[in-house]
């Protein structure tokens, strides 16, 4: 068996990746023998004597499945202690209840069924928590004649 490992680490500096990726013929050790310089090295490239082998990854999906098991335990409504603000914070529902509110008004406002001063108005009664949910965000329109 011949040495090939000096030409093995050459290639792989040729090729910019790891000596255990490079693959060499096994029927043309004899040829690789003769190759010492780096040109050398590149013309086995080109010929298809030496070649990469493409990079193995490990799988995630069995962590993937593991997660979601995991996730799925100690949800249920026995498992919770605390009080519901102690989940989710009070401030965190409130902002994003008040960002949906604000995203609705804005859609309607660039759609033109909303006046811009009918826009500010309600904007104003989501700020000031006049209008806390979709419903009563409904209401308020169908009075303004909207809906």
């Amino acid at each position: 068996m011949v040495d090939l490992s000096s030409k093995r680490r050459m290639a792989a500096q040729v090729l910019g990746v790891g000596e255990s990726r490079v693959k060499i013929d096994p029927e043309a050790t004899e040829q690789l023998q003769d190759a010492i310089t780096r040109e050398n090295v590149r013309g086995w490239i080109s010929a298809g004597l030496i070649w990469v082998e493409p990079a193995r990854g490990n799988s995630r999906g069995r962590v993937r499945l593991r997660h979601l098991k995991s996730k799925k335990r100690g949800r249920g409504q026995g498992s919770k202690k605390g009080a519901q603000g102690a989940r989710a914070g009070k401030k965190r529902v409130w902002v994003t209840r008040v960002r949906m509110l604000r995203h609705i008004l804005k859609t309607m406002r660039d759609r033109g069924e909303l006046t811009n001063e009918n826009f500010k108005l309600l904007y104003r009664q989501v700020k000031g928590a006049q209008i806390r949910t979709r419903r009563r965000l409904d209401e308020e329109l169908t009075k303004l004649g909207r809906r």
